[in-house]
């Protein structure tokens, strides 16, 4: 019974350190916001329940509603359709009003995306050209807004006064154009499909991240599990358990080696990419002067995730925010211009830019990363230095076209290897003490789960009625309640009322985007969110997750440093 018991506690401890203290840790705290900020955070949560809600229930509300016709041939339910196009005019206002109070640059991306997304939707619903002086005059009052905010403190009325005019730019030529009224046909659905075509790509960064939450689960359940494990369990069985684990990562390692799916090439191509992490690692912890530490495996990647993945879809960003040109050039008969613009879209949608874009975002991420390794900070660094390798490999693969790749499986495998030698030589060499133990455990713990992250995905996406549904929805959910923390900073830069506004506008473009998939039941082409938070596991996860295993293997090499042999 005490060994139930202790098996009990575990449990606890393993829901408590993985999702409950995040969730507590991670949610907002209103207290000492401004007037109107905790009502927008409370309709934003209630926008995002009813569009979560959307999604569980696509299946039975295409069932009972009316249908209408989107461009592609596709449907969606009318009230479904109504609450897409509510959550997008409300996450639009929600990132222009904070754009307001930041840099200038934010100020012109943040109104240029705006403009985007109402010729998205006034060119889809067909309207007379009268009609849009509607939106110019909602561009306009936009406009002015930024010019005469600029440098004012955050003010409730702001997000009124935006609202109304981004209505008035999108809805103003829809309601007061003849087209509309004379001829029968429901422009929504057309208008609605060109819209998420642009807030899909603005919610991009936000996906990446989500697709990043199964890895950081695993990571923080495999510690947790572990430390509890060896706190809670009696003695017998935690002995029982150091031999159990490295047995299963044997018998792991052994079937994948024999399994037809793993190719030589894969092999390959792992041994390569962590050699060069592995380099780059110890070069941030030399910078720092110090061996890795729990501390650095603890330490909250939120803000990196964001950076990173906001810079590595920059490119889809600008070609978002440069459909105005786009549209505006041709009338001009510049053809210098109109030139540059072609060679930009045509050079953004080649594959190999994406991988250098990422090789760029790791390397100099690496580089500015080293002055804060140099104060005792050498996660960034790691995490950046695997991001760098991976996309470097990626582009090695679409260069040379040999298939040669680090797929997951056979990276963890090559991890796992590695712990049980250095695992083996400490203890021959009677150098592995108790927290040596602990850290390699952790990481073939990790090894072992990492590769099965996403199990649950299959069986809830069933429920749902579309593949990879319940991966996604677990991640944007996961987010929301988990990264409140972002809100709580405040400086000139960065004040805090558009913290807030951005942490809501970013969950809500992103559940936005997936109710959409849901409803229409649409996969593949622009609006295919589970491509992205596919490229955010990738992206984000897998370093995660061999930074994690480089430092557990860091931490029980270093702390045999300076024993007798």
């Amino acid at each position: 019974m005490k060994t139930l018991a202790a098996f009990g506690r575990v449990l606890r401890d393993l829901v408590l350190l993985t999702i409950v203290a995040p969730v507590r840790e991670g949610r907002p705290r209103t207290a000492g916001w401004p007037a109107g900020l905790r009502a927008l955070l409370v309709l934003s949560l209630a926008v995002y329940a009813a569009l979560t809600l959307a999604v569980v229930f696509a299946a039975p509300l295409r069932a009972v509603d009316r249908l209408i016709v989107l461009s592609r041939g596709g449907l969606v339910p009318e009230t479904g359709a109504m609450l897409l196009i509510g959550a997008n005019v409300f996450a639009l206002a929600l990132l222009l009003t904070a754009a307001l109070h930041l840099s200038w640059w934010a100020k012109l991306l943040a109104w240029l995306l705006v403009t985007s997304v109402v010729l998205y939707f006034t060119l889809g619903a067909s309207v007379d050209p009268p009609t849009l002086l509607w939106s110019g005059g909602g561009l306009l009052v936009l406009l002015i807004m930024i010019v005469v905010r600029w440098r004012r403190r955050y003010a409730w009325w702001e997000f009124v006064a935006v609202a109304a005019a981004l209505a008035a730019a999108l809805f103003g030529p829809t309601l007061t154009s003849e087209t509309q009224r004379g001829v029968n046909v429901d422009f929504r659905g057309i208008a609605l499909e060109g819209t998420l075509q642009a807030m899909t790509s603005m919610a991009m960064p936000a996906l990446f991240v989500a697709g990043a939450a199964l890895a950081q689960i695993a990571v923080s359940a495999s510690f947790a599990g572990v430390s509890s494990s060896v706190r809670e369990l009696p003695r017998p069985v935690i002995v029982g358990l150091a031999w159990l684990v490295p047995l299963a990562a044997v018998v792991t390692v052994v079937f994948a080696l024999g399994d037809a799916e793993n190719s030589p090439l894969g092999w390959v191509g792992a041994v390569g990419v962590l050699l060069v992490i592995g380099a780059l690692a110890t070069a941030a912890t030399a910078a720092a002067g110090r061996p890795p530490a729990w501390s650095d495996l603890d330490e909250d990647s939120t803000a990196l995730n964001y950076l990173v993945a906001l810079c590595s879809v920059a490119l889809a960003l600008v070609g978002l925010a440069t459909i105005p040109l786009q549209a505006v050039v041709p009338l001009l008969h510049v053809e210098a211009l109109q030139s540059l613009l072609d060679g930009y879209n045509f050079i953004a949608r080649q594959d190999a830019t994406t991988s250098i874009l990422r090789m760029l975002v790791g390397g100099v991420g690496f580089v500015l990363a080293l002055p804060l390794a140099r104060r005792g900070r050498p996660w960034p660094a790691m995490f950046l230095a695997a991001v760098f390798a991976l996309a470097g490999l990626a582009l090695v693969r679409l260069l040379s076209r040999t298939g040669i790749g680090a797929p997951v499986a056979q990276v963890a495998g090559v991890l796992t290897v590695a712990l049980l030698v250095i695992g083996g030589w400490l203890l021959a060499t009677s150098r592995l003490s108790r927290q040596g133990a602990v850290a390699l455990t952790c990481g073939l713990v990790l090894c072992l789960v990492y590769p099965h992250r996403a199990i649950l995905d299959d069986p809830v996406s069933a429920a749902l009625g579309f593949t990879g549904m319940g991966a996604v929805l677990f991640g944007l959910i996961w987010r929301l309640l988990t990264e409140g923390e972002i809100t709580r900073g405040d400086s000139p830069r960065w004040p805090m009322p558009a913290r807030v506004m951005l942490y809501c506008a970013s969950a809500l473009l992103a559940v936005t985007s997936t109710a959409y998939v849901a409803l229409t039941r649409q996969s593949g082409g622009d609006t295919d969110i589970s491509i992205f938070t596919d490229a955010g596991d990738s992206l984000l996860g897998t370093p995660l997750f061999i930074t994690a295993v480089l430092g557990c293997i860091g931490i029980a090499v270093a702390r045999q440093a300076g024993q007798p042999r």
